[in-house]
Parts: C-alpha cells; structure tokens; sequence
C-alpha cells in the first residue's frame, strides 16, 4: 500500500540556502517538487525553538494553548539547579496523528522531535529528539529490534557532537546519520505501510548550526583556509537529505501527495550575550549575600576556569595520591561558578532562561519564591522593557535589543502564563542568549558555543501531488499544516485549533469540500510511559547540549 502523504521534516531548512541551491541543480528533488507544486515560507512559534515549534505542527495549537515553550521550564526556587524536560507528557492538545487514527486512518512518523514517550496511534513511532534512549522507546514497543543487526543501532542525533576543528567526524556523523535513517525509513514503508508516512532528518538543522560560518563569507568566524575545505560541507547535508528524499518518494505511488516543511528558519549567529549579568548590571536580578556565593561570584567576573585545580592536579600527576581532595577538585571542574542557585529570589525581579532570549518576571504566586506582586507585573514588566531597550552595543552603540515582544502578543491560551514573559530579537537574530545563568562573568560572552548558526522566525513549506496546487503558498504558518492535514484527508478539524486551513494550498475534492468541524473533543491522552528519571534528564541534558541548545 502507497501512502495517500508522505511528509518530510527538514529541520531547520529555509529558503535562503534551498532556493539557490535547488535553482543550481543541487538539489534536484526539491526543485522537482517547487515546480509541478507550491511553496512559501513557515511561519514558526515565539521563540522559534524546535521544543514550541513540533508541538504547534503536531497540535495545531500556539505554545500558550499546548504548553511547552523550550526544552526545559526555567528553574525556580531554592533547588534550582536541577533542570527538568518537556516530553510529550506536557504537550496539551491531541496529535493530529491521532484524529487520523480515530477516523480509522494508519500513520508511521519517523524521529519527529517531542514524540518522546509515542502516544497511543494506529501505526508506529520512533520519536525524535529529545530522548534519552535514541528513540528506542518505540510504538509497538521493540519496534526497531528487528532491524538493528542489519541496520545498526538506530539514532535520532549524530554519534559525533561538534567543536571547532572535528568538521571532519562531525560531517562523517551527519551523512550516516541521514543514511541511517533512510535505510529504517525505506524498509518501514514496506514492512509496517500507512496512510501517512512522515519522514524527520535532524542532519539539516545540526548542520546549520555547526558550519554556517564555512558556508558563508560574510560571518565574523569566516577563514579562508577552512571555507576551502568545508565550504560545500553544508550543501552536501542538503543535497544528501534530498537524495534520501527521492528514494522514498521512489516507493509510492505518482498519486501520494507530498508535504516538505521546517520548523523553523535558520541564519547566521554573531555572538551571544548574558543577558542575566545584564540584568544584575541593573540590579533586576541579584544575587545571594553569603561568602561562598561572593568568592564565586568575584572568581565568575574574572573568568576563572572551574576546573582549574582539577587541571593543576592532572598536570602534576598527583590527584590519585589526594584521594577526597582530588574527588573535590574533579566535582568542581563539573561546575560553573555560579548557576540559578545562587540567585537571591526574594530579591529578584526578572531573570533571563533560554537561548533566544527569554525573560521572565519573578512573580509572587507563580514562581516558588517570587517578589513581585501580581498587581506590579505590568509595571515591572514595564521597567524591565525599558532597561532592555535602553542597553546598548559598546561597539557602535546601537540598541542591542530591535524588538520587545510581550508574551500576550507571543501566544493565548491558558498555559501563557508558564512560559516567557518577554521575547527578545537580537540583531536580527544574530545575537543569542547563553541558555542558562551566564557563559561567564561578562554581559558579552568570551566563550561561545561552536554554534555559528541560529534559528529564525520563517521556516519552509513545499508541497506536490494530485490534491496540491501550484503556485506561491503566502501566509502560511506552522499551526496551519495539522488542520490542512486533516482537511486533504477528509477528517473534522478540532474546534480548538489555532491553525486555519491552507486553502489555497488545495486543489480538487479537498478543496471543493466543505471543512468540518467537530467539537466533542476528545481529551489529551496521557501516555503510559513514566516521567523521565534523573538518569534520563542527565542523558537529554548531554544532548541539547551537545546539539548546542544548552550552551
């Protein structure tokens, strides 16, 4: 049986590198499919992150409405260090996976991010990133037994995390990553067949991260001699995901209809900034009055290195001899010097937590020791709005901060109120947030993540097939794909939705057929699998950060 759709998750893919790319002929597939069909940008959520963004694909539904909003809450109160993890547990809102499965349709989706643990569907799951377990919580469960003596133990991120200078096991990682996930994706189209067939590559959005500065000449961390090796490394990502792409399409039928989309955009990133030493700059954010807290803080602002004693010991080669001394001086080298721990909460006001540029007011009754009292938030709010726009770059001293966004204006729904209370564009989104407390002790860090790309606002959206029509899509935004989905596929739409249906995007029965919609709504299902452990927490914190989303 030949899928009716088949969907392809280019993480992270925009236009800016596809366009000239599929024009030049590097990418023939996706250039095939731009011209017998449609395509435009996707408008992605606020923050355009990969945790707010496959949940609003999946529900159809703002971050406000389904509840997650980055990979991680912020950590609050006394005991913050401790960080815990969004999983499909915390996504409100049904998949439209699963409405498909109600109305007796198959669906198979393929290292999808926020599928950890797989909801309950008529079809089969790998879920995607994060998960401790490189997806191998599956649905059925052993799904991917059966294939790994042929196959290889299956992944959803690359065995290799990058750093500057291993471009060359990096890249190696990538394409047998996307091989990888081929060969289980071309052998699950036959052995387990479905309606709806998605197909996620991680590869593309890895790769942006890590080799924008090769791919482009006019970044900061541009150098001539590595561009001359690395410079197409980025492109081959591209042209390999395309490839994978035509060899899936090449086992359906000519009447399968075919989403490619992106749940973001992507583009340069400059530098990043801490934003909370802005804020303690500011006295919007203090820290705790008590001697250990002051001593880390006066070795955090001269940029000590934590591991230092431990690299002492190393150098000298007596940390074996010291026994509890050499275990002390290993702990604190698996430390910064300060972390939200040290906060001093009572005091206050707002503090910074995500990448992007999240910030948050420490409002009495949400967070455990909030100061603010709910009546001030708007004038807080208002204060903290207004030292933001008044910072400015040292170097030229234009304002660091071109756009404010108040959360109401970000997202609706009853979950507003658990995610950022402000979000900040930086130059464009060039510049970034550590994701965390502080890189170190400066507002402009001095160590940067290897990452010389970063997300942005409008991802891809490219579509062929006999339902499909041709032409430009404008206007289109992520939450629209699950209600078009359903639409294309003759299913009611959930009343509930955010997204609206792509209309113009549809030709044939499912354009001439009215939409309906249905309001006796099912409730979220919660799945069977247990929240995940400290063990599993440490394992998806290893990752985001090795993917660079937690600095």
């Amino acid at each position: 049986m030949s899928p009716r759709l088949i969907l392809f998750g280019l993480d992270g893919a925009t236009f800016d590198l596809v366009r000239p790319w599929a024009g030049a002929g590097y990418l023939p597939t996706l250039r095939d499919l731009m011209r017998r069909g449609a395509c435009g940008d996707l408008e992605s959520t606020l923050p355009p992150l990969t945790a707010a963004a496959w949940p609003a694909f999946m529900t159809g539904k703002n971050p406000g409405k389904h509840g997650v909003f980055d990979f991680f809450q912020p950590p609050l109160g006394a005991g913050a260090a401790e960080l815990q993890f969004a999983t499909s547990q915390q996504v409100d809102g049904r998949w439209w996976a699963e409405d498909l499965s109600a109305a007796g349709l198959s669906v198979a989706l393929l290292n999808v991010p926020m599928t950890h643990p797989p909801r309950s569907i008529n079809g089969c799951v790998i879920p995607g990133t994060p998960t401790p377990d490189e997806g191998h919580t599956t649905l059925p469960r052993d799904l991917l037994g059966a294939y790994e003596r042929e196959f290889g133990a299956h992944r959803v991120t690359p065995r290799v995390v990058y750093e500057p200078g291993r471009e060359v096991e990096f890249c190696a990682a990538l394409h047998e990553l996307i091989d990888l996930q081929t060969r289980y994706a071309l052998r699950l189209l036959i052995d387990r067949p479905a309606d709806v067939f998605m197909l996620h590559f991680l590869a593309t959005d890895s790769a942006q991260h890590a080799l924008w500065k090769h791919h482009d000449a006019a970044h900061p961390q541009h150098r001539a001699d590595l561009a001359a090796r690395f410079g197409p490394a980025l492109r081959e990502v591209f042209a390999h995901a395309d490839r994978s792409i035509a060899a899936v399409l090449s086992q359906a039928s000519p009447d399968t209809n075919v989403i490619v989309m992106s749940d973001h955009g992507f583009g340069p990133l400059h530098r990043m900034v801490n934003v909370n030493n802005f804020l303690i700059e500011r006295g919007l954010l203090a820290l705790k009055r008590d001697r250990s807290v002051a001593l880390r803080a006066w070795l955090f602002r001269r940029d000590v290195d934590p591991a230092l004693p431990w690299k002492i010991m190393r150098r000298l080669q007596i940390e074996a001899r010291l026994g509890r001394v050499s275990r002390a001086a290993r702990a604190w080298s698996q430390r910064k010097w300060l972390t939200f721990a040290d906060v001093d909460w009572p005091r206050t006001v707002a503090f910074a937590c995500g990448h992007i540029g999240q910030v948050y007011i420490n409002v009495k009754g949400r967070q455990p020791n909030g100061c603010v009292e709910p009546g001030d938030y708007l004038a807080v709010r208002e204060r903290v709005t207004a030292a933001l726009k008044a910072w400015r770059d040292p170097i030229d001293g234009r304002p660091m901060v071109d756009e404010i966004i108040p959360r109401e204006a970000a997202a609706h729904g009853p979950h507003l109120n658990d995610g950022p209370d402000l979000h900040l564009i930086m130059d464009g989104y060039r510049t970034l947030a550590y994701p965390l407390f502080a890189a170190d002790g400066r507002v402009f860090a001095q160590r940067v993540h290897g990452d010389s790309g970063s997300h942005r606002r409008n991802g891809l959206l490219i579509a062929a097939g006999p339902d499909i029509a041709c032409g430009a899509i404008e206007g289109a935004r992520l939450i629209d794909l699950a209600p078009t989905i359903l639409q294309l596929l003759n299913v009611p739409i959930p009343i509930d939705y955010d997204g609206v249906v792509l209309t113009g995007l549809l030709t044939g029965p499912s354009a001439e057929r009215a939409i309906e919609y249905r309001s006796d709504l099912a409730p979220t299902p919660t799945p069977a699998d247990a929240p995940l452990t400290r063990e599993h927490n440490a394992v998806i914190a290893e990752r985001l950060r090795g993917l660079g989303y937690l600095g």
